[in-house]
């Protein structure tokens, strides 16, 4: 049958319309962190080992490393030889970019990206702006221009200030061809809100913490949180609500609050209830680990 025209199928009364499921992978913002060894890796791993050890719980990552250094290509092909096909990662964008405006990492960056792009291991990038950088005409323009560096990849955008949560913030996100990230954050009058937001049929949402009285001390304070079943059950609800609507076709989901390993937990436990959420949500499982060839050459 010639695409695009209409079959028996779509036109039976008594068939429903054919909808494919939001395909949804859950993960964390970065794996690597001695704090976990013992709780969740085996005592003992070597940082070497963590990443192989991960993929066998989660189907990606987010690689936050690359915000303080854009990752060579080298070192992204060994990620991506040290993971099963299907485990997919995404990008932070230098914060000399973000942060700095400066470009000059741009373009080590993008070659990485396009590597894993090539290996079909990349799901996006993400830059992190600062809660500084406000909703100005020049601000617009940098990202537009860290977005153009940066094409053909997806860029969804984590916005931190209140002044991005504007009424025609979708329409100039598509207009410039950028997503828009769905945060969990405290409830400060001066944070860009929480909640699921659909850019481009995606979500992309990096849960940090609920704590307003720690969410300005240091680092570590911020981020050592654990998320409530009751909020879980919201993103959940929020996700599925998405889907059901046929408003997005896939998201990511990166838990970041990793002091400890509240964020393995949490991940685990939204995986849980989506997966008892019905046809319209389906939870992407960790890919398989490759089988080991026999020794006797019978496989």
């Amino acid at each position: 049958m010639a695409p695009g025209v209409p079959g028996e199928w779509e036109n039976s009364p008594s068939h429903e319309p054919l909808t494919l499921p939001m395909d949804v992978r859950i993960g964390t913002a970065g794996y690597s962190y001695p704090a976990w060894v013992g709780p969740f890796y085996p005592a003992g791993t070597m940082p070497h080992d963590m990443l192989p050890f991960y993929a066998r719980h989660f189907p990606a990552v987010e690689v936050n490393s690359s915000f303080y250094r854009p990752p060579t290509v080298a070192q992204v092909a060994k990620m991506a030889r040290r993971t099963p096909p299907g485990f997919g990662f995404t990008l932070k964008v230098p914060k000399t970019a973000s942060h700095d405006r400066d470009p000059s990492d741009l373009p080590a960056f993008k070659l990485a990206a396009d590597h894993l792009h090539d290996r079909g291991r990349l799901l996006g990038l993400l830059v992190q702006v600062p809660e500084t950088f406000r909703n100005t005409a020049a601000n617009r323009d940098w990202l537009t221009t860290i977005a153009g560096q940066l094409r053909p990849h997806r860029l969804a955008v984590e916005f931190r200030h209140k002044s991005w949560d504007a009424p025609n913030l979708t329409d100039w996100l598509a207009h410039v061809g950028l997503d828009v990230v769905s945060v969990g954050v405290p409830d400060i009058p001066t944070l860009f809100p929480s909640g699921l937001r659909v850019a481009d049929r995606r979500v992309y949402a990096r849960l940090h913490s609920q704590n307003a009285d720690n969410w300005y001390a240091d680092g570590r304070t911020r981020y050592d949180y654990d998320y409530p079943d009751a909020v879980i059950r919201q993103w959940a609800e929020a996700l599925k609500g998405a889907a059901e609507a046929g408003r997005a076709d896939a998201a990511l989901v990166f838990f970041n609050n990793c002091v400890g390993t509240q964020a393995i937990a949490n991940a685990r436990r939204l995986a849980e209830v989506l997966r008892e959420a019905g046809p319209a949500v389906r939870v992407i499982d960790p890919p398989a680990p490759p089988r080991q060839p026999s020794l006797f050459g019978d496989d």
